[in-house]
């Protein structure tokens, strides 16, 4: 294997992994990544238009109209045209929506926690600064 690729190869494989992780975790709550990751976004940010949520969480804006859809139905959201400008939406979590992403969130997070246990703090510090290093530069190519 030449050595340039072999940190690429080595950061898919980790990614394959985790993401992996991340589904198993899911798998019995009854919400998928995307789900968790628009409600995440609502419950650290609190109501977010539609465009927020989308620049927030990087969901496509034909996924995240699919994802909203389905949190909708669930009742986990609710959708709230802007006073000052009747086209642009306001998400808000609901009650349930934060009693839920809360129940699944404690679960998730130890799990994934357990994940990076295996770093200690400045292990897992390091790699968000080369993480982000990494994609700025990359960002800088497209």
């Amino acid at each position: 294997m030449k050595n340039e690729l072999k940190s690429l190869i080595i950061l898919f494989k980790a990614y394959n992994s985790i993401e992996k992780d991340v589904k198993h975790s899911l798998a019995n709550t009854g919400i998928n990544v995307n789900e968790f990751t628009a409600m995440e976004a609502l419950y650290v940010k609190g109501s977010l238009t539609t465009q927020e949520l989308i620049d927030t969480v990087l969901i496509p804006n034909s996924s995240m109209t699919y994802v909203l859809e389905i949190l909708n139905k669930k009742a986990y959201i609710i959708k709230n045209k802007k006073e000052s400008d009747k086209r642009i939406q306001i998400i808000t979590l609901t009650v349930l929506g934060t009693k839920v992403f809360k129940e699944i969130y404690e679960k998730h997070f130890s799990y994934m926690r357990s994940i990076f246990d295996v770093l200690n703090k400045e292990e897992e510090q390091q790699l968000q600064y080369l993480l982000k290093k990494l994609g700025k530069k990359s960002g800088d190519k497209g």
